[in-house]
Parts: structure tokens; C-alpha cells; sequence
């Protein structure tokens, strides 16, 4: 390239001499600068026009023929041309292969800009949603998803879990739908068709319900007939009083967990919608630990810092299954002496009540698993202290009936921290109002 510059700078500058010479000899010196001028901005002009008339066709043909620094030029954006061609072939067999595959996927994948905007979908999208290139392309997608459960899970952006629908246009097929997110917010859902396993849930569901009441009038008569015998337990040998507690006990223990299975069928289900009211933290918390006194076999303590007048909004029933079940299980998992903690924290985005334990804690890897049915984290603990194995379920269960999620912290011989977190809407908070109402008075 230097060599071309060198080249083209030394017959520019010929010319000058040479045209110098001439008008020196002729007497008109500037005439002929000013001529030898023009001669290569015409020169200049031409193969500007040349390279415009060839690029005009997307410079696909040979480039014009040239020499010096424009034959350079044509030469270098023709090979670069032929390189941006070759890499578009690469990136369209590219896209191809990527579209073939995804629409060979039986799973729906759908993109969509920050604001919600269809881009793009596969087949398997188009037959689960009934989507139509020609018309949805560009439409927000609460537009063809009218599901009021989907609209909250999407403007709301609760993309931390999976949000099972009804398909929205065949009846009795659900579906699974998972986003995420990438570059500027943009999002990438994918949709999974869940018929079968929302059948087997259900039927499973149905079956635990259905058990449960059905086992409640063997276990009603079992333990009457226990409740008789115990009458004249004095009276009946040594081996079959024994015999007799043993059974009494656990049919107790039955009962329970046919009660907090029913309980926990009822959550899932949500059948009967039960009335919502604002109720006192303080009044919740005063029940169950005057309840708990009653039957706590150990001096334990409770350290409560709860505001008189902080108020929660939903069904009684459920916040206070919630909320026992956390007291219950710190007492019995506590040592003899130890002191259990129970804090309500109001916040201007939520409200926070918080169970604390002195217990043997939790492994951290066991906490995720915590909320499952029947999980227990030693499975050598006996019913004395192992419980049916369903409150953190059912805790679960209220909470999610309630906007709300549970947060476990908890390490091996440091005591376990359980944290209900409800939204601000469903939470009253005193100190809340005094202060708003104080900036208020400043303003």
C-alpha cells in the first residue's frame, strides 16, 4: 500500500513540474497549475462515479479496472464483499438449522422484546397458542394469553417459577409456562404441554383427599373402642394396658396426620374460597403460645416483639395453621430451657413474621427439600419429635394462598430461622402510618 501511495504522489507531483515547465515557457504559469487542477479533480470525480455505479449493484460483478490507490480500493472492497458474503452464508445455514430444530421441538419457544412484543415463535408455539405469523407478529403477548393468572405472572414478572394455564384455545389441555429473560430484558418464554402430569396431580390429590376422609370413621370407631377399653384399663392384664396406650397413642397420632392431610387438600384446592379480613399479628401469636403452654413439656421461653396494632389480611384459618405450625415445630425442636423468638417486621414493600429456634439446625443442602410432603431430614427421628411431616407444606400452602413465600435459614447447631414474607398490600403496619403521616405534616 505504501508502494501505491509513492507511486501516485510521484506522478502528482510530475505533473506539477510539468505543468510548471510549460506555463514558465508559455508565460501563463497559473493557468496551467489551475488546468493540471481540474484535470485531477476530473480524475478524481470519474472513479468516485465508477465505484458508485458498480457499489449500486451491490458490487457483485468484477470490480472496474483501475490503477493506483483506486485500484486498491476496488480491489480490497470487492475481497471484502466476498467475505461478508461467505460469512452471511454461514450465519443463514446457521439460522436455518436453528429454526429447523426448534421446530422440531415438541416444547413451544417463543421470543419477545422487553415490553412484551412478539418476535418470533416455533410450531410447536403456533399449535399450543394458535398463534398466526401473518397477524400476531408484533402483538403483546396478553394480548393472545388472556389468562388473568398469566397477566399478573408476566407484567408482574414472577418469572421465579413455572405458571401452569389452560390452554386458551383447546379445552382441558394445560400448559407449563417458564420465563426467562436475556440482553435488554428481552424474553424468551417456552411453553410445555403438562395434560398428563396435571391428571396425575389431580388424581393424586383426589386420592389423598378421598383416603383421608374415608379412613376417618374406621379410625372414629378404632378409637372408641380404645377410649372404652381404657374405662377399665386397671382391670385388664399388664400386657394389654401396655397394648392399650400404645394403640391409643397412635391412633392419636393418626388422626393428626388424617387432619393435616385434609388440611393440606384443602389449601391445594382452594374449593371453598374462605372470607378475607384484617386480623392483629399480636392476637395470633397471644393464641398459639397460650395454646402451646398448655401441653409443653419443657421450660421454654418465648421472646416476642410484635406491635400492638400490625394487622395482616386473609383467612384466619390459614395464617393461623401457618403460623402454629412454625411456633409448634421451634418448641419441639428446641432444647429443654431454650428460648424461642417470634418477631413481625413491617417494611414500606412487605411484612415479615419470623420464627427463631435454638435448636440442632439444618443442613443447608436439606432446605429446599423442607417443604415437601412427608421429607424429613433424619429419618431415624421418632413420632415423638418427627411430627407427620406436613406442616412445612402446609405452611407453604397458606403462605402461596396469601402472595406470600417462606424463607428457611438455618446451620448445623446454630438454631433455624423461618421467615414469612407477605406483600405490602396485604400488610397494616402502625409505625408505617405514623411515619407516612409525619412526612405528611413535614411536607
Amino acid at each position: 500500500m505504501k508502494s501505491v501511495w509513492r507511486q501516485v504522489l510521484s506522478r502528482i507531483l510530475i505533473g506539477f513540474i510539468v505543468s510548471i515547465a510549460l506555463g514558465f515557457l508559455s508565460g501563463q504559469i497559473f493557468l496551467f497549475l489551475f488546468l493540471y487542477t481540474l484535470y485531477l479533480l476530473y480524475c478524481q470525480f470519474y472513479q468516485l462515479f465508477r465505484f458508485h455505479s458498480w457499489l449500486r449493484f451491490s458490487g457483485r460483478s468484477a470490480p472496474p479496472e483501475s490503477s493506483g490507490i483506486w485500484g486498491e480500493v476496488f480491489n480490497n472492497v470487492h475481497r471484502l464483499q466476498k467475505k461478508q458474503r461467505k460469512t452471511k452464508k454461514r450465519m443463514q445455514k446457521a439460522l436455518s438449522r436453528i429454526e429447523k430444530s426448534t421446530s422440531a421441538l415438541k416444547e413451544g419457544v417463543i421470543m419477545a422484546d422487553n415490553t412484551g412484543r412478539l418476535e418470533w415463535w416455533n410450531q410447536s408455539a403456533t399449535d399450543m397458542l394458535g398463534l398466526m405469523k401473518t397477524v400476531d407478529r408484533g402483538q403483546f403477548i396478553t394480548n393472545i394469553v388472556r389468562a388473568p393468572e398469566f397477566f399478573r405472572y408476566f407484567s408482574q414478572k414472577r418469572f421465579a417459577d413455572a405458571l401452569i394455564i389452560s390452554s386458551p384455545i383447546k379445552e382441558g389441555i394445560y400448559l407449563e409456562i417458564q420465563t426467562t429473560l436475556y440482553s435488554q430484558n428481552d424474553h424468551l418464554i417456552f411453553i410445555r404441554d403438562v395434560t398428563r402430569l396435571h391428571s396425575l396431580e389431580q388424581m393424586r390429590k383426589d386420592f389423598v383427599a378421598n383416603a383421608s376422609h374415608e379412613l376417618r370413621t374406621p379410625l372414629t370407631v378404632i378409637k372408641g373402642y380404645l377410649e372404652t377399653l381404657s374405662l377399665f384399663q386397671d382391670s385388664l392384664p399388664q400386657a394389654m394396658q401396655k397394648g392399650v396406650a400404645n394403640m391409643s397413642e397412635q391412633s392419636a397420632r393418626m388422626e393428626q396426620l388424617i387432619e393435616d392431610l385434609l388440611l393440606l387438600s384443602r389449601l391445594e384446592s382452594q374449593e371453598e374460597a374462605e372470607q378475607e379480613e384484617w386480623h392483629t399479628i399480636k392476637d395470633f401469636v397471644h393464641s398459639i403460645t397460650n395454646a402451646a403452654k398448655v401441653v409443653m413439656t419443657e421450660n421454654h421461653q418465648f421472646d416476642i416483639h410484635i406491635e400492638d396494632d400490625d394487622s395482616l389480611y386473609g383467612s384466619y384459618s390459614q395464617l393461623y395453621s401457618a403460623f402454629s405450625n412454625l411456633i409448634f415445630n421451634a418448641i419441639k425442636y428446641s432444647p429443654a430451657g431454650g428460648t424461642i423468638t417470634i418477631k413481625w417486621k413491617s417494611t414500606p414493600i412487605s411484612g415479615i413474621f419470623c420464627v427463631a429456634d435454638q435448636g440442632i439446625g439444618i443442613d443447608p443442602r436439606y432446605i429446599p427439600r423442607l417443604t415437601e410432603r412427608f421429607f424429613r431430614v433424619d429419618k431415624g427421628r421418632g413420632p415423638s419429635t418427627g411430627g407427620t411431616g406436613l406442616g412445612l407444606a402446609i405452611v407453604k400452602h397458606a403462605l402461596l394462598n396469601h402472595d406470600g413465600k417462606l424463607i428457611i435459614t438455618s446451620e448445623p447447631n446454630e438454631g433455624s430461622k423461618f421467615s414469612c414474607h407477605f406483600p405490602e398490600n396485604r400488610v397494616k403496619s402502625n409505625e408505617l402510618l405514623k411515619n407516612e403521616n409525619h412526612e405528611e405534616k413535614q411536607k
